[in-house]
């Protein structure tokens, strides 16, 4: 009879086992961020570890608001800007598996006014496109839309009197190349014109509602404008608190939706995200994309060509550098692959990031992912990056 009670004593030996390897590591790991925490000027920033299930680790440093006693948790607002790009993505894909739109479908007659965008020639000329874009060039940032503020030629153009159009010029033809820029805020404008519905509205019902994304919003309510977390600019070798820009109505209120960059959201909210694409589109029961889609979203969709940048740079305050994984890495849909791997992260890897220095890698093969959140500027400064690498490559050995 005895006998019968040694698997189970076994079994129980191997959990306590398990436990205990992993508090030690998680232990080896809060002393990593305390040393890190004690040497950087950073004054808030979030790092999170997660698998399908959910946070098997997080270290939070820093106050929600700088100067004030609240500590920053799972709950705080953050700006995500690019971030967001990730759900505008997940949002088109779904009008795409109900048949109202097509990848390799011309957007002639759903967004004439983006169609009909003139390209900017080198010499400073304007001439119309020979082609029409796609869904599928937007979401790899292939259909030849820029940032002004990360092109050298943009930045010199100086919109006519005339000028009618809600973006700046497009830089080449559709399918020419690879250039970070505004296709994810027209991919927005194609979900409204086929849902009918403005983006917020959509995302709400079909993204965030369904994943118990209780506090992502393009409108922040008045009454979560108290856990917005504080925003600000690196000057010297201190960041300074912009309560100015933290309280931006533009933003809080915005009477359009970027679908580009416009979101808030939390350490929570957007874990849940993540935790969905681990889970092959879905979670608790909640399924938003089938499992076939998202293999389409992150695999490579762009061909022969890499992510790319001509090294422009016109406001190194609000970003170090802008494009990377140059000429290594590929785009989904919606999101960039890490084509050899970065920085621990495996081969395949997903990653993404926002202009205010927030984060994430999805690694789907082993079903792990990594996140942090900051909301300092500018982007890529060395400060939070060198927390996430290490978040990187601690938490994918």
């Amino acid at each position: 009879m005895k006998r019968q009670f040694y698997p189970l004593t076994l079994l129980c030996t191997l959990a306590l086992f398990t436990a205990q390897a992993q508090k030690n590591k998680q232990a080896a790991w809060n002393k990593v961020f305390d040393s890190v925490a004690a040497n950087n000027p950073l004054p808030a920033f979030y790092v999170v570890s997660l698998d399908k299930k959910g946070v098997n680790y997080q270290y939070v440093h820093g106050n929600e608001v700088w100067d004030k006693p609240k500590p920053l948790d799972e709950n705080s607002v953050f700006r995500i800007y690019s971030m967001t790009k990730a759900l505008t993505a997940v949002s088109v894909m779904q009008l795409v598996e109900q048949g109202k739109i097509k990848l390799d479908e011309p957007l002639d007659k759903w967004l004439p006014e983006m169609v009909e965008i003139p390209i900017l020639k080198d010499d400073g000329t304007l001439v119309k496109s020979a082609k029409s874009i796609t869904l599928r060039q937007l979401l790899t940032h292939t259909s030849g839309f820029a940032y002004f503020f990360d092109n050298a030629k943009l930045a010199k153009f100086k919109k006519p009197a005339d000028w009618k159009y809600k973006d700046y010029p497009r830089i080449f033809e559709p399918g020419e190349g690879f250039y970070y820029g505004t296709s994810l805020d027209w991919v927005g404008k194609l979900v409204e014109k086929i849902s009918g519905q403005s983006l917020e509205a959509y995302m709400e019902a079909n993204v965030c509602q369904p994943l118990g994304m209780t506090r992502t919003f393009f409108t922040v309510p008045d009454s979560l404008i108290k856990n917005i977390v504080s925003f600000g600019e690196l000057r010297g070798d201190k960041f300074v608190n912009d309560t100015a820009w933290r309280n931006n109505k533009a933003e809080l209120k915005p009477k359009e939706f970027s679908g580009g960059g416009g979101l808030f959201s939390t350490v929570h909210d957007y874990g849940r995200f993540v935790r969905c694409i681990l889970n092959d589109g879905t979670l608790d029961g909640k399924r938003i994309l089938k499992k076939s889609t998202i293999d389409t979203m992150t695999v490579n969709q762009m061909g022969d060509i890499w992510i790319g940048s001509d090294g422009s740079n016109m406001y190194p305050n609000l970003a170090d550098k802008f494009a990377k994984g140059i000429g290594r890495d590929k785009m989904g849909l919606g999101f960039a692959v890490a084509v050899s791997g970065t920085n621990g992260a495996p081969p395949g890897s997903l990653y993404w990031g926002g202009l205010a220095n927030t984060a994430f890698n999805i690694d789907r093969k082993h079903g792990k992912a990594v996140l942090f959140f900051a909301n300092v500027l500018p982007w890529g400064t060395k400060y939070a990056e060198s927390i996430y690498f290490k978040a990187e490559e601690l938490f994918y050995k």
